[in-house]
């Protein structure tokens, strides 16, 4: 029996593209000195800030255990405070985050512009429905 499985899976098909951003991501984002996972929380919390780590979690995507583990990794290297508020904790960004910032934000043009011109017209289409039909399997996991 032949599987079909390589171009039909959503699972399958969807790891396998994760895998290759992600080695591309990497690499663009090598100039940061951290994996780009900590770059999108520095800039998520830019956009607003402060934030929780159930807010983040809910922004990104993540796990709040993951939110919780890599913010005190940014606490560590001062990129950002922690303060307990109840049960809750708050985020923020210190003064010494600006420089990471600002090279954050350059790798992240510097992403777009790579996916851009790799993807064509096929990318905006297909963030749309990858952001789509995350929402869709959220809800049913709920």
């Amino acid at each position: 029996m032949a599987h079909q499985f390589y171009e039909t899976c959503a699972y399958f098909t969807a790891a396998r593209y994760l895998r290759a951003v992600e080695q591309l991501t990497d690499k663009i984002f090598a100039p940061t000195g951290l994996k780009p996972a900590y770059s999108y929380i520095m800039m998520a919390l830019e956009d607003q800030h402060p934030q929780t780590i159930k807010e983040l979690s809910t922004k990104l995507g993540y796990e709040r255990s993951t939110i919780s583990r890599l913010v005190k990794s940014l606490a560590q290297q001062k990129l950002v405070t922690l303060q307990a508020q109840g049960r809750a904790t708050s985020i923020d960004l210190t003064a010494d985050s600006a420089p990471f910032l600002v090279t954050a934000n350059r790798c992240l043009s510097h992403l777009t512009a790579t996916t851009d011109q790799l993807l064509g017209a096929d990318k905006a289409p297909m963030t749309h429905l990858l952001t789509t039909n995350n929402q869709k399997i959220r809800e049913d996991l709920k």
